[in-house]
């Protein structure tokens, strides 16, 4: 008797959590995609795998004609968490898929393997992309000019999450992910023993100054109807409890739905620094780490989105853009596209968190994305 399409992608998505990998470091992911994809669609003529750059998976289907080719996308890359007291468990310590893209790649694995079954008359590229938690990965995709011999109607991408129950999904027709930037302010003085403060320059001092301030001086500068967020999480300074600080390292990130408040924003980071520092007599410096752009949906993809949902029976709430970022913005950016949200959370049990080391969606999220992403196939 032949296995379920749910038992096969149940295993799947218990192998893909089990080895869990950081970003551009997806070698047995992507080996465990290829084996999948390999019996799926084996002899099979209108399918071809390719390999973009680095570990990403390509998979392109042609059956369509003349028609334009619809990208089907999901992140490989795993988070650097430490897992415990899920029903699955990493087996790559210190390293799980915190984020949901193992449920994200079985998704993807089961829609080529209905593809392979039914063989529709489309075109399709399946893209498994590695390198979305802050590592660039779709930005040097798009940039790397593998897409530029298709002609592409449409891309399509789906992100679990226990906000919503399992059978809800959620999006918009607008921004739906915001823009993310990840900064460093580093802060330079002078060391001198705490007795002769006066022969240093403190630059924890300075730093504490720019926390004190930063609040007030965005406040001043940018409107309050423009969605601007500035936080800092880390710090690192000092070498011993009576010495004055001759550096402070401030890690932190920056949210906005559009690029122009970003850069407002980031003006009054930096312009903020240079105040904290020269009161201490200190220099400072800011230095962006990573920087996506917003998700940005296509209304008339939204509206397909309601009518898939509509007729399989699934609650499609319209929902505000959030404060999270999501490189799938440089998809949505050269294509019409769109993301959305799935329900991962069965009921009755509390959500956890993106990022978490308690977050293990549903499998039934699996079978919900799949269903959505194969109507909206067609």
């Amino acid at each position: 008797m032949e296995r379920s399409e749910r038992s096969i992608l149940k295993d799947l998505r218990d192998r893909l959590h089990r080895y869990p990998e950081l970003s551009f470091k997806e070698f047995k992911t992507a080996e465990i995609i290829l084996d999948f994809v390999g019996d799926v669609i084996k002899n099979k003529s209108e399918f071809k795998v390719l390999r973009p750059f680095k570990t990403a998976v390509a998979v392109e289907y042609r059956n369509g004609r003349e028609k334009g080719f619809k990208i089907f996308r999901a992140d490989m890359d795993a988070l650097p968490v430490t897992e415990k007291d899920n029903p699955v468990i990493s087996e790559n310590e210190g390293v799980m898929h915190a984020c949901g893209h193992d449920i994200h790649m079985t998704v993807l694995c089961g829609l080529i393997a209905r593809t392979a079954q039914k063989m529709p008359h489309e075109n399709i590229l399946f893209i498994f992309q590695p390198g979305e938690e802050g590592a660039g990965g779709a930005k040097g995709l798009i940039e790397s000019g593998f897409f530029d011999d298709y002609d592409v109607s449409g891309a399509y991408a789906l992100h679990v999450t226990d906000d919503h129950k399992v059978g809800e999904v959620a999006s918009n027709d607008s921004i739906l992910f915001a823009i993310p930037k990840e900064v460093n302010v580093e802060f330079s003085g002078k060391a001198s023993h705490a007795a002769f403060p006066e022969k240093g320059c403190d630059a924890l001092a300075a730093a504490a100054a720019f926390i004190g301030d930063l609040e007030s001086q965005i406040r001043k500068t940018v409107n309050p109807s423009e969605v601007f967020l500035a936080h800092f999480g880390k710090i690192s300074s000092g070498t011993a409890r009576n010495i004055v600080s001759d550096k402070a390292l401030l890690e932190g990130t920056l949210r906005a739905f559009n690029s122009e408040v970003m850069e407002k924003g980031m003006g009054v980071v930096k312009k903020c620094a240079d105040l904290a520092a020269g009161k201490f007599g200190c220099s400072s410096k800011v230095k962006t780490l990573g920087e996506y752009i917003e998700v940005r949906n296509t209304p008339a993809l939204f509206e397909k989105l309601q009518g898939v949902c509509k007729d399989i029976g699934y609650s499609c709430i319209c929902k505000n853009g959030e404060l999270v970022g999501e490189d799938f913005g440089y998809f949505t950016d050269r294509f019409s596209g769109i993301m959305f949200w799935v329900g991962s959370r069965e009921e009755g049990r509390e959500p956890a968190s993106l990022h978490s080391e308690s977050f293990f969606p549903s499998y039934s999220s699996i079978y919900t994305g799949l269903e959505i992403m194969w109507k909206l196939l067609h």
